[in-house]
């Protein structure tokens, strides 16, 4: 399964390539993996579906920020995952407690499940690309390829995104844990002294 991902996105991001070089364009490719990766309730991909489909809490995603410098005429996003996959795309940020808000496009639909694809025009400005699964039982690796054809330059880049309160736990228990042991330490070298 892992060969067959590779292959299909190295397929992909050559066919773009040669795509771009032909148009003289800007081609990046950002790979990833969602396992592990911060938590949203997914939306439907279409908002006329928003107020009868349910969401589906605890799926995990990774986000890019795509900053568009140039008007560009001709944008292409495709993402091949090892997962039934989809791909969401917001204006300016992503807030995973509204996931509504800034909305702009998404799709789940490509050749195959294990692909995800998108094209058009975008303004200069800030967007959020997400990657994410179909529900919470849907998560992997993934390659996530860029392109213009025609004018317009962009930057692509992965945004970090604000931990979990779990890690923030974890992290607080594991600086008491220290500073407990170094606590008795000083204790017990104090008491050998004497």
């Amino acid at each position: 399964m892992q060969k067959t991902f590779l292959r299909r996105a190295l397929l992909g991001a050559a066919l773009l390539a040669g795509l771009a070089q032909q148009a003289g364009a800007t081609i990046t490719t950002v790979t990833g993996d969602t396992t592990g990766g911060p938590t949203w309730d997914r939306i439907d991909e279409n908002p006329g579906n928003w107020p009868f489909n349910p969401t589906y809490p605890g799926t995990t995603y990774r986000a890019f920020d795509v900053n568009v410098l140039e008007y560009v005429d001709n944008i292409n996003f495709a993402t091949t995952c090892t997962f039934d996959c989809s791909m969401y795309i917001y204006t300016g940020t992503f807030d995973a407690a509204a996931p509504t808000d800034n909305f702009f496009f998404a799709n789940g639909y490509g050749a195959t499940d294990n692909a995800v694809y998108f094209y058009g025009p975008l303004e200069i400005g800030h967007y959020t690309i997400l990657v994410t699964g179909q529900d919470a039982t849907y998560y992997g690796a993934f390659s996530t390829t860029v392109s213009t054809v025609g004018i317009g330059t962009f930057e692509i880049s992965p945004i970090n995104p604000v931990p979990e309160p779990s890690t923030w736990l974890m992290l607080g228990a594991g600086l008491a844990s220290l500073g407990v042991a170094a606590r008795r330490r000083a204790a017990a070298s104090l008491n050998t002294a004497d």
